[in-house]
């Protein structure tokens, strides 16, 4: 059977991986993600394009920011790690940089993130009905895919 045959849309097996040296020196695993929501990886624009009066597009490369999206549920055991590092950060009045692994077995990717910065942060959740979820927005210089075997485990 193909590697191809073999792949679903399971989102349960993911894996997201967090470290912030300096304060979590080795990967920490996240868990406790939101009702529809885990882990976002927003569009980015690779190139920039223009067209000249005359019609000739013309086109080129620009680096930029990788953003994503880890969503956590108000009970989740892993919002203290965003929270520490936001609160971190605050004491010291600097930025720690992160590095994150995000494998997905059921399609056989695995993402890495590196020189992450926390850009943006919701640590206390709202209180509605019940408690909502809440999202922290990591901003990379890199997040790159490679190859993992379909439904092997993150750490093989």
């Amino acid at each position: 059977m193909s590697q191809a045959a073999q792949m679903t849309i399971t989102s349960a097996n993911a894996v997201f991986t967090l470290k912030v040296p300096g304060l979590y020196d080795a990967p920490v695993t996240i868990e406790g993600y939101g009702t529809d929501a885990a882990v976002n990886v927003a569009d980015h624009t690779p190139a920039q394009v223009q067209m000249g009066i005359d019609g000739h597009l013309s086109a080129g490369w620009t680096p930029t920011p990788k953003v994503i999206t880890v969503t956590l549920a108000a009970d989740s055991p892993s919002r203290v790690i965003f929270e520490d590092w936001e609160q971190y950060m605050e004491t010291i009045r600097e930025v720690l940089t992160c590095e994150a692994v995000f494998s997905l077995p059921s399609i056989g990717r695995r993402m890495t993130g590196t020189r992450g910065f926390l850009t943006q942060s919701h640590k206390r959740p709202n209180a509605n009905q019940v408690l909502q979820s809440s999202a922290f927005q990591i901003t990379f210089e890199q997040f790159s895919g490679s190859n993992m075997p379909v439904g092997s485990l993150p750490s093989e």
